[in-house]
């Protein structure tokens, strides 16, 4: 029996396989099966970090302290999309933190980096995911059919998403314009 969570994901399948005319899929067996159900999961994939690597509230971290292992070096763990260093020019090289300033991969103590992290599909606020979904529905119609009407069409929908997923991000993220990066950028002007 699929939980909840599963049925996200298939939904989502399902809404990308609506765009070129093609049959909705019942379950994973259905999806394990359907060449077009694969490649929209790809879509869905690869949208999905598109859209997540531009670091929202719900998946960015900032001031995250990530610490050297014995030999200095400092991994960068797999679900990383995107970091950079809070204070220094660090990189990531390798899936290791890069000094850029000392040109080095060794660190001697931990280093705070902002940190945007992937996730998992079905953990996202449905406002996101709903983005994410319309968004790679329009690739994914675009990419398979090419059909300029049905194209107009989901880019409508997927402008309409975009504000539900920004509504949403205003919610959690609690900014104001004194502590915005335009804010802080305007105040060092002054």
């Amino acid at each position: 029996m699929e939980t909840d969570n599963q049925k996200l994901l298939l939904s989502a399948v399902n809404i990308l396989l609506q765009t070129i005319n093609e049959q909705g899929l019942e379950d994973d067996e259905d999806l394990a099966v359907s060449l077009e159900g694969k490649e929209a999961v790809k879509v869905l994939t690869e949208t999905k970090n598109t859209v997540l690597a531009r670091g929202w509230d719900f998946n960015t971290d900032e001031g995250y302290k990530l610490t050297p292992d014995s030999s200095g070096f400092i991994q960068v763990p797999y679900n990383v999309l995107d970091i950079s260093g809070v204070s220094k020019s660090i990189v990531m090289r390798e899936w290791n933190l890069y000094d850029k300033d000392n040109q080095t991969r060794k660190f001697d103590e931990p280093v705070s980096c902002n940190i945007v992290w992937n996730a998992n599909f079905n953990d996202i606020t449905h406002p996101i995911r709903h983005y994410i979904t319309i968004r790679a529905a329009r690739v994914f119609q675009a990419r398979m059919i090419g059909d300029g009407n049905q194209y107009t069409f989901t880019q409508q929908d997927e402008q309409l998403a975009l504000i539900d997923a920004k509504e949403s991000e205003g919610r959690t993220g609690k900014y104001n314009m004194l502590e915005s990066s335009f804010g802080i950028n305007l105040q060092q002007r002054n």
